[in-house]
């Protein structure tokens, strides 16, 4: 029997009982499903570690902001990992099938996904955010109080990890796929003249 039938099954004997929700664990289903949509929600900004690191980076150790970037790039690993996984159990499309063998296919989905990562997750907020606290530095060094001149570059700094999702995903996906269409479009365009000068 399936989790999903279980829970039906018992939704429907508590639902024959005339049981009350609150006296049960139902009633705490629905913090579940708010937990799980947070999570899924912050999940994204692992990837970001290594713009806290960087923000901080006035006050800490380069071994911190190292091992921050450390974080950043094993969540970017296992994403690609992951993207390629479900690449592989979904299965080409007929097209793919007509035209790559399967390493080929999960190869280049790869590559993507890291190309992505690399450049809307690493590349650019790093450079956003080391810019961001390098220029704000001599503004606040100007300052009267210790805490300010310390910890104002960095403040100005974390405040825009949250934003960095909504600077540079969509922006970054559509010029990759644009690019990625462009390429595949040329690829097959040579293979077909290949095929068709190798059958004369």
């Amino acid at each position: 029997m399936s989790l999903a039938e279980k829970a039906t099954k018992e939704i429907d004997s508590l639902a024959d009982k005339d049981v009350d929700s609150t006296d049960t664990e139902l009633r705490y289903m629905a913090y579940g499903a708010r937990l799980r949509t947070a999570l899924r929600a912050t999940h994204r900004y692992i990837a970001y570690t290594s713009d806290v690191g960087e923000a901080f980076r006035p006050l800490i150790t380069p071994a911190v902001v190292k091992a921050a970037y450390g974080i950043s790039w094993l969540y970017l690993s296992a994403d690609v990992s992951y993207e390629t996984y479900k690449a592989h159990k979904r299965g080409p499309s007929p097209s793919e099938a007509a035209h790559l063998s399967e390493p080929t296919r999960i190869g280049l989905v790869a590559v993507k996904r890291a190309l992505f990562q690399s450049i809307a997750s690493m590349a650019l907020p790093a450079f956003t955010i080391h810019t961001i606290v390098a220029r704000s530095k001599p503004l606040f060094s100007r300052s009267k109080h210790p805490r300010l001149r310390t910890w104002g570059p960095t403040v100005v700094g974390l405040s825009v990890v949250p934003i960095l999702p909504y600077l540079f995903d969509k922006p970054v996906e559509h010029a990759i796929d644009r690019a990625w269409e462009w390429m595949e479009a040329r690829a097959l365009s040579n293979r077909v003249t290949k095929e068709g000068g190798t059958r004369r």
